[in-house]
């Protein structure tokens, strides 16, 4: 049953007096795989589902687990029980290590196989023996073997509907590849990446390259410049240099970003290498939402990619790092799953969110010894109550003074309340003539000439941002050069319990892996909260960096690090999440 089409969908109708004959058993069995295997393809994609681990058993030999795979097919993969095997005698080992420079690491793969099995005497066979036995089984099982070869980008898996990926340039044991969306809202800013990939360079890397934009702009140019330098960067097998730019005010039209004729330039060790290279990544630009557009294609050309010629694709168990002495081979290194070919069932999916709040207290507990600060989350038994009333003071500058009628503002002041109703009450001191006295309301009723600040004062509150500014009019000129207003705010309204307790703030994701100095977003998600600006915090001392968006570049060492993030409105909402920052080439 190695058929790759599942259409037409044909079975048997059966009737009294039919004859059946072989093909009429092949035909029930292909029927029902093929429904089974179309459900697989469609509703889980192509992975492992469970299991399917990858340990070393020995200095030249590795184990794969038990464990569940779905391919590119959807036909089961299923190992029933541990398989262990060296290297030198796996498939593929000698092909890949036959020329003299001996390959540094190399890729452990599964695929669906059937093998004939329980050979019988056909009563119809004629000939030779041979000829006259049959095999009456067929078990389904796998094949593993080993390849120096990378999985091709961009042709298959869910990216492939909302990213395009082009390599620029692979060679030298190193690729370089461009990721753009395949959509873009006009007029907005968007995100595209270079990769760049160490297959087994050990001399570093660096190149330059420009592109030209059409109707796409870097910094309001039309063209941008890429640069990028391994030596500046944490040894590592893959980096991602995320670029951000501009979509025109255009729709209907894609975007381009033409590799500039001439511009790449690209060193290995210092040393210069030739190569001829082209690239041109588009970007469809739409006044629509995109996810709107992404899923309509989904539904558009999901089945018509389903009943193109099937994709041939392995999994990817690991990837194994070698070391070399002579002719013997010595694993240095295994890791599994290089390219995240992983199944989320649904049952894993409710884990995860069963799972998220215990799984941060136990890597907590377990890292602290290693400098990360231990966490123990507690809710409070009540909310804490929202203060009513503040006050502080404003500088109103006056310049060389001013005549009367004159009018002066200052700055909007936050009072700290939060958005709603509030009050507010001011007094002007007199600095000259009578220090410490403060004039409330109408200032002329004390004016009796002896100096000090004659004027009117207003407030003009903002009760959906939470401010106010002060207004000043003079009624007698004065020759002061500023003038101090105190001021007093009181929340206008009392809230409810209801109120305080409909308002809520966490951030996602709350957890989040990173390489060393890798940077990530996180976005705070406001419930009942108007005002959403966010404070943001770094707990540990040497724990990286945060700025006012939310992006938080991890530092130079391993470890947990806490990001809080607390509502400048409402100083009693904050949330918490979790950077788990490991070297991943140590790893």
């Amino acid at each position: 049953m190695k058929n790759l089409k599942y259409f037409p969908c044909e079975r048997n109708r059966y009737f009294y007096g039919k004859l059946l004959g072989v093909e009429d058993f092949e035909l029930e069995q292909k029927y029902m795989n093929d429904k089974r295997r179309l459900i697989n393809r469609f509703m889980h994609g192509c992975g492992v589902v469970c299991g399917l681990n990858v340990v070393p058993a020995g200095s030249d030999a590795v184990s794969v687990e038990a464990g569940l795979a779905l391919d590119f097919a959807g036909r089961e993969i299923i190992v029933d029980e541990p398989v262990t095997g060296r290297l030198a005698e796996m498939e593929g080992f000698s092909v890949c290590t036959e020329n003299e420079e001996h390959s540094r690491y190399l890729y452990l793969c599964i695929e669906y196989a059937e093998y004939d099995r329980h050979p019988v005497y056909s009563i119809t066979g004629g000939g030779s023996a041979g000829e006259q036995m049959q095999h009456s089984r067929i078990t389904e099982g796998y094949r593993i073997y080993l390849t120096d070869q990378e999985p091709e980008q961009g042709n298959s898996g869910s990216f492939a509907y909302y990213e395009e990926w082009k390599t620029l340039y692979w060679g030298c044991g190193i690729r370089i590849s461009q990721v753009f969306p395949r959509y873009a809202r006009s007029g907005s800013e968007f995100d595209m990446r270079i990769v760049v990939e160490n297959m087994g360079q050990p001399q570093p890397v660096s190149f330059h390259y420009e592109l030209t934009l059409d109707c796409i702009k870097k910094e309001k140019k039309q063209w941008m410049r890429v640069e990028f330098d391994e030596e500046k960067h944490e040894r590592a097998g893959r980096y991602e240099i995320p670029v951000t730019l501009e979509a025109g005010n255009v729709t209907g039209v894609c975007g381009r970003a033409k590799l500039t004729d001439g511009s790449f330039f690209l060193k290995v060790g210092g040393s210069p290498i030739e190569a001829q290279v082209s690239i041109e990544n588009t970007v469809e630009l739409t006044d629509r939402p995109v996810q709107e557009i992404i899923e309509r294609h989904y539904f558009a050309e999901a089945m018509r990619e389903i009943k193109k010629e099937t994709y041939h694709q392995s999994i990817y168990l690991a990837k194994i790092s070698l070391f070399w002495a002579g002719s013997t081979v010595v694993i240095d290194d295994v890791e599994e799953m290089p390219f995240g070919q992983y199944i989320c069932t649904d049952v894993l999916s409710g884990i995860r969110e069963l799972a998220a709040g215990a799984e941060q207290k136990y890597l907590m507990r377990r890292l602290a010894k290693g400098g990360a600060k231990k966490v123990e989350p507690k809710a409070p038994d009540k909310v804490p109550e929202a203060p009513t009333t503040a006050s502080g003071t404003a500088i109103i500058e006056l310049g060389i003074g001013g005549l009367a009628g004159q009018c002066f503002f200052s700055k909007p002041i936050v009072h700290g309340l939060g958005p709603g109703e509030v009050s507010v009450v001011c007094g002007i001191a007199d600095n000259a003539s009578k220090p410490g006295v403060l004039c409330f309301g109408e200032p002329e009723v004390f004016w009796d000439g002896g100096g000090e600040l004659a004027a009117k004062v207003a407030v003009k509150a903002d009760i959906r941002e939470g401010t106010f500014v002060i207004g000043l009019r003079l009624t007698e000129p004065t020759s002061a050069g500023r003038a101090t207003v105190f001021w007093t705010a009181a929340s206008g309204r009392r809230e409810t319990w209801e109120e305080r307790e409909g308002r809520s703030l966490f951030l996602k994701p709350d957890m989040v892996y990173l390489k060393l100095r890798e940077d990530y977003y996180f976005e705070p998600v406001f419930t009942g909260v108007n005002d959403t600006r966010v404070c943001w915090s770094v707990t540990e001392q040497e724990g990286g960096c945060i700025d006012e968006n939310g992006m938080y570049t991890a530092p130079s060492v391993p470890g947990i690090y806490e990001i809080t993030a607390r509502s400048a409105a409402h100083s009693e909402l904050a949330a918490t999440a979790f950077a788990v920052v490991r070297d991943i080439e140590k790893n």
